[in-house]
């Protein structure tokens, strides 16, 4: 009798364990849904002057360290990135995404939102290149990037003002076209641009391209209109 209860208390266990495994990603995403929605709270009570300064402080761009999402990723980031390097935020209402902007690229920064792709950029000028993760879950990061459409709105704003894009293009590119995150994108286009950039998935699985968006630059504002 007790060597069938404890059959019984193995079997249930290891059937819970492996639900927790196939959950893993799922519960993955939502932390970072979450986090990704307090981060973006949170720029609300940084003042213009502050998000305007972190442009020019120090920032890494170390693209050969990202790694795709994935719970250990996930469960051993930091649940916020320095607030110096917080820039304000990139909201797109067709596919509702809300995310803080950082400056620079790390796995930390591309677990709580997006961050520059080039240093010494300014807003509403010139080719403004940002990446993010995709993610399974549509509603957390870059995971419903390409949903966007064209002639759909995105804004990037620094508290201070607002600069509106209107999409006009999408691409997949190679990871080695790196010309699509420079200036001579604004230049040929005759427009000060946006770009917006993930890594490229069909099905669920890595195509190791890229996916990108483009808006142009067609209005800028004071944020509190």
């Amino acid at each position: 009798m007790k060597k069938n209860k404890l059959l019984t208390f193995f079997s249930i266990l290891l059937i819970l364990v492996g639900i927790l495994i196939l959950s893993l990603p799922w519960i993955s995403s939502k932390v970072i849904e979450k986090r990704t929605i307090e981060n973006a709270e949170q720029v609300e009570s940084i003042s213009a002057e502050k998000l305007q300064d972190n442009l020019k402080s120090e920032a890494e761009f170390d693209f050969d360290s990202i790694l795709e999402i994935s719970p250990s990723q996930t469960f051993s980031s930091s649940n916020t990135v320095d607030e110096d390097l917080i820039l304000g935020k990139l909201l797109i209402p067709s596919i509702d995404l809300n995310l803080t902007l950082y400056n620079g690229v790390t796995n930390e920064i591309l677990h709580a939102g997006v961050g520059t792709m080039r240093p010494g950029l300014q807003m509403g000028e010139g080719n403004f290149p940002i990446a993010g993760h995709y993610s399974r879950n549509k509603d957390a990061l870059f995971g419903n990037l390409t949903a966007v459409e064209l002639g759909d709105s995105v804004y990037l704003t620094d508290n201070d003002q607002v600069y509106e894009y209107q999409v006009y293009d999408t691409k997949v590119v190679k990871p080695t076209e790196l010309e699509w995150i420079a200036d001579q994108v604004a230049e040929e286009h005759g427009e000060s641009v946006i770009s917006l950039m993930n890594c490229y998935y069909v099905d669920g699985k890595y195509t190791d391209n890229r996916f990108f968006v483009f808006g142009e630059l067609v209005d800028s504002y004071p944020a509190e209109k």
